[in-house]
């Protein structure tokens, strides 16, 4: 596909739209390391302002979400409702980066990163850090990221990295 990224419009994703926000994170990941209907629900409710999705012709294209934390990085804990969320804390982590698989390459995952940063930014957040796969890291050097080495994380007996950026 040829289409132009500035078509892809970048918002704060609401309540109403949990069911579409959810198919694609269902879409992108292994059933064992989703998140849950209810883990995004209670980020939904609980830390809205880091929930952004992404949207092309009307339709929600893909998400990106976190948390604030006084922690440097994502441990298990933080995946599911009631973790150690703390608006006051200097770090912000990525608990998901997803587009649907059919509007993949369209450089939303660029988009949703750029403006979760600028966010991050204008919060006054001085680190950010997510998890992923070994095969993603190159992608997330891209962005900007560095690796931390294995991450603490083993969700879904999944072997992770932690990636981060200083801001």
């Amino acid at each position: 596909m040829s289409e132009n990224t500035t078509e892809i419009k970048i918002s704060q994703a609401n309540l109403s739209e949990l069911d579409e926000l959810h198919e694609i994170e269902r879409l992108s990941f292994s059933p064992e390391k989703a998140a849950s209907y209810e883990a995004f629900e209670y980020r939904l409710n609980k830390f809205p302002q880091w929930f952004f999705k992404a949207e092309y012709g009307g339709k929600i294209i893909g998400l990106i979400d976190g948390s604030s934390s006084a922690q440097p990085y994502i441990t298990d804990e933080l995946y599911e409702s009631g973790g150690e969320y703390d608006d006051n804390g200097a770090n912000l982590l990525i608990y998901g980066l997803a587009v649907h698989p059919d509007y993949r390459r369209l450089g939303a995952a660029h988009k949703l990163m750029e403006h979760f940063l600028n966010a991050a930014m204008a919060a006054g957040k001085t680190h950010v850090s997510l998890t992923c796969k070994e095969s993603l890291i190159g992608f997330y050097e891209g962005m900007g990221y560095s690796s931390h080495g294995l991450s603490e994380s083993v969700l879904g007996n999944v072997v992770s990295y932690d990636m981060e950026l200083y801001l």
